[in-house]
């Protein structure tokens, strides 16, 4: 009956993921603290209202702050409002060295650039760099707050309170953001002769020191005239989206973004009302989506500057806003028009935060030469989409080419002996590679959009490889290294006998012994009352010898009982009119039960299917844990599990030192797949614009190089020195000897094969079979004698050949001779004797 025990993992992860409860599904419980929709609504329009009566720079005005009655805004916060003025104007700095004296007229008089300067209007793309601390940091005061405010209060008591999340504390780090512009025909539009949309990014902020990264998401306004974008987050402790007018660096940008927030609020407000947007905030900084739970600890809200800088280069001045925006409506809208290649997104970034009190921005210039810092650069969405479609092409080349020099390894392991060299768990680990980047791809189809068709393709290619090809080579390499494992088990099996029979003989020995010192005993008298001199212990008793007709079939028989010979076959009773055969009822004893468990205890390859797919699940999920991990601890997951792949070689050179064989893998293939594996690594540590963003880490990849090149150049030596050439004899199991001395016969005569014959000829050795052959052409033995090799008539060594090259050299021999009595026969039956002569002196 075939195990099935595998399937009820698989079982429990579906029953998991389809009665698991719907994260984004308010929680039903007797102290759930969430508020209810209409409350949330009642305060989004108070402070609705509130935005739409004030009026500019009322955060700068000392006793008006209190008459902008907005969350966040309260006096008694102890925020560091007072700083606002400082960062906007390190802001103004930042616009005014993109743009020059343009953009100090954009923010006065709200005229646009872009006949001036070169700009994008549609800024959707991604974008990173490095951020440092800014030299305003030190006019900012570090709020004091106190944190017993900020605690939620559960039916116990006062939960203890927690340091604030999101608080940057080191000097420098990393910086990504994923910005998304929304359709101006909807969001957007001119509001008092100022173009403007709404915006959102996905901001991620590492601290080099501390190792932390938070990952946020931040809504906004972008003023495309002058390509500033003012951005915030939003929370139960700050209305950033309802004071986010009064971020505006200038008297002239506020009503313009008064206006449009205006408009965007109420419809946000009316989509809740009418049940169509089931979100408690809607601005929410959680990336996911999420609210935010009342026991989560309060984090620091950011208020952030976005200035996009004209691009750069030698051809930088030929890019005008014109350019640039027929630029963007051919990547948009293509229509084949032979183009320039589009320049990166390039901005500048402020972020503050009022209630944490600290101040960062990009690294780049003016403060910091090129090679120190470029501030924040990256492609268009468009141009991102497009180079990941290259991208995926060539690596749909490089699947391609994995599966023709499997298919070509496949037809040369096409029989049991060179299937039995092939290592099991090579072709698995290349199989688990090709199954990694179908679920990854997969995965990831999902949440690009963009490449949702090339993923998908890619990943049904690499589908095939994995389930079909890999698959199907591993089932024929497990199929023919059947019988060595059940060799294997068998041994093992009779290991473990002989070690219970020596335990159960000695435990009778132990019993005898036990059982004479006890009768011993008996029979001495009592000397209880008496001073007598204890006699010395009697001698151990020798062992006890035990025979299987004091013994049930149940029990184990000594080491030393003769045993018959188990060929496998089944025994069966046939009576004398050979019909009705039935098999004879044998006892299971525990000695038959141990011979007979191992192959049973086999494991089905069904089994190992199942388990290769867990492993790869898990892999899968760990993985996408490991993404949000900190930058060290992930480095250092994916560095080793990119080790653990690449050492797919390691186990066809243990093969190859266990079974002391070589010519297991072709030359091409192991070549081949050391090259084409190596790709993506070399993409993500070595190519600078991968579509993921990761760092440059040429050390990282000449580790993964030399560790996997290492393998193939032990693999070589061992074609070309023997598999062993690097460990002691002792160090492996005995090679099976190809070329055994022969014997005189098989009761263990000590001579070689052909010794006495050539003793009593008078011959000092004799020769080889291929050697006699050869000598045979001639009739004197002098000519048998002279074919032998100098050092062996000299020293008189004996010669042996290859017993299978001595039976194909007899083949070819008797094939010629048949020939020549062919061509003699034709010309005696058609000829005369004039032929025949002819023929024989041809010969």
């Amino acid at each position: 009956m075939a195990d099935r025990r595998g399937i009820l993992i698989p079982l429990i992860i579906l029953g998991f993921l389809f009665f698991s409860p719907d994260p984004g599904r308010p929680a039903a419980g007797r102290f759930n603290e969430r508020p209810r929709v209409e409350d949330v609504v009642a305060e989004e329009q108070r402070s609705l209202w509130t935005l739409q009566n004030s009026t500019y720079d009322a955060l700068g005005r000392g006793e008006d702050e209190r008459r902008l009655n907005l969350t966040g805004l309260e006096p008694d916060r102890g925020y560091a409002w007072n700083a606002l003025p400082t960062v906007k104007a390190r802001a103004q700095e930042q616009l005014e060295y993109a743009l020059g004296d343009a953009g100090k007229q954009a923010l006065e008089q709200g005229r646009s650039v872009s006949g001036e300067v070169g700009l994008y209007q549609n800024v959707t793309g991604y974008v990173h760099g490095k951020w440092v601390r800014s030299k305003v940091q030190e006019s900012v005061a570090i709020p004091q707050l106190n944190l017993s405010n900020y605690a939620p209060q559960d039916p116990f008591g006062l939960v203890r309170p927690t340091p604030f999340a999101r608080n940057i504390t080191g000097n420098e780090g990393d910086v990504r953001l994923r910005l998304r512009e929304k359709d101006p025909a909807q969001y957007g539009g001119p509001f008092y002769g100022v173009n403007i949309t709404m915006i959102s990014a996905e901001l991620t902020l590492q601290d080099n020191e501390s190792g932390s990264e938070e990952e946020l998401q931040v809504r906004g306004v972008y003023y495309s005239d002058f390509g500033q974008a003012v951005m915030t987050t939003t929370s139960d402790k700050f209305a950033g989206i309802f004071m986010l007018p009064h971020f505006a660096l200038s008297e002239r940008a506020f009503p313009a973004a008064k206006s449009l927030l205006n408009e965007s609020i109420p419809r946000t407000i009316k989509r809740q009302l009418q049940g169509t947007l089931d979100q408690i905030n809607p601005w929410t900084p959680n990336v996911n989506g999420l609210p935010t739970s009342p026991f989560d600890p309060p984090s620091c809200e950011l208020i952030i500057y976005l200035q996009q800088l004209p691009p750069t280069g030698t051809t930088a001045a030929a890019y005008t806003t014109s350019l640039l925006s027929f630029l963007e409506r051919e990547l948009r809208f293509p229509t084949g028009a032979f183009l320039p290649p589009a320049p990166e997104l390039r901005f500048s970034m402020l972020v503050f935060s009022p209630d944490c009190g600290y101040v960062l921005e990009s690294k780049g210039e003016p403060d910091y030469v090129p090679s120190e810092g470029k501030q924040l650069t990256g492609p268009k969405i468009e141009v991102l989409y497009k180079n990941g479609r290259h991208h995926l092409t060539i690596f749909t080349l490089t699947l391609l080419a994995q599966i023709f020099l499997l298919l070509r390894q496949m037809r040369e392991a096409s029989t049991p002996s060179t299937r039995s060299r092939i290592s099991f768990y090579t072709v698995a680990m290349l199989t688990y590679g090709d199954g990694f980047v179908m679920m990854t791809f997969l995965m990831g189809s999902l949440f690009i959009p963009g490449l949702w068709v090339n993923l998908s393709g890619t990943a049904f290619l690499a589908f095939i490889s994995a389930s079909f090809f890999g698959m199907r080579f591993l089932l024929d390499i497990w199929t023919g290294q059947a019988p060595e494992r059940a060799q294997q088990a068998r041994e093992e099996a009779e290991e473990e006998r002989l070690r219970l029979e020596r335990v159960r003989a000695h435990l009778v020995r132990i019993r005898a012994e036990r059982e004479a010192r006890v009768a011993v005993a008996a029979e001495q008298p009592d000397t209880a009352d008496a001073n007598v001199v204890a006699t010395p212990p009697p001698p151990p008793l020798p062992r006890v010898a035990v025979t299987t007709q004091t013994m049930p079939d149940s029990l184990l028989l000594p080491a030393t009982t003769q045993r018959p010979t188990d060929t496998g076959a089944t025994p069966v009773f046939m009576p004398s009119d050979q019909q009705g055969l039935e098999p004879i009822a044998q006892p299971q004893g525990a000695l038959d039960q141990l011979l007979t468990a191992p192959e049973a205890r086999l494991a089905s390859f069904g089994s190992l299917y199942t388990r290769f797919y867990l492993l790869l699940l898990g892999t899968l999920f760990i993985s996408l844990n490991a993404a949000s991990w900190p930058a060290g601890p992930r480095r250092f997951y994916f560095t080793t599990l990119s080790l653990a792949y690449l050492s797919f070689w390691l186990p066809q050179i243990l093969r190859n030192v266990q079974r002391n064989c070589r010519h297991a893998l072709n030359s091409e293939f192991v070549v081949g797949q050391s090259i084409l594996r190596l790709v993506p690594f070399a993409y993500f540590y070595g190519y600078k614009h991968n579509v993921l963003f990761a760092a440059q880490d040429f050390y990282g990849l000449s580790l993964l190089v030399i560790w996997l090149w290492i393998q193939v150049v032990v693999l070589a030596s061992q074609e070309l020195l023997g598999p062993r050439w690097f460990i002691r004899k002792d160090w492996a199991p005995p090679a099976y000897d190809y070329h055994p001395v022969l014997r005189e016969d098989e009761e263990g005569a000590t001579m070689p094969l052909g010794l006495s014959e050539a003793r009593a000829a008078d011959v000092s050795a004799p020769t080889s079979p291929l050697v006699d052959r050869r000598a045979s052409l001639g009739s004197l033995p002098t000519a048998r004698r002279s074919s032998l090799p100098e050092k062996a008539k000299a020293k008189g060594r004996r010669v042996f050949d290859c017993a299978i090259a001595s039976k194909i050299s007899r083949c070819q021999s008797s094939k010629l001779e048949d020939r020549a009595m062919l061509v003699v026969w034709e010309a005696w039956v058609f000829g005369g004797v004039d032929e025949v002569s002819a023929a024989m002196s041809g010969l």
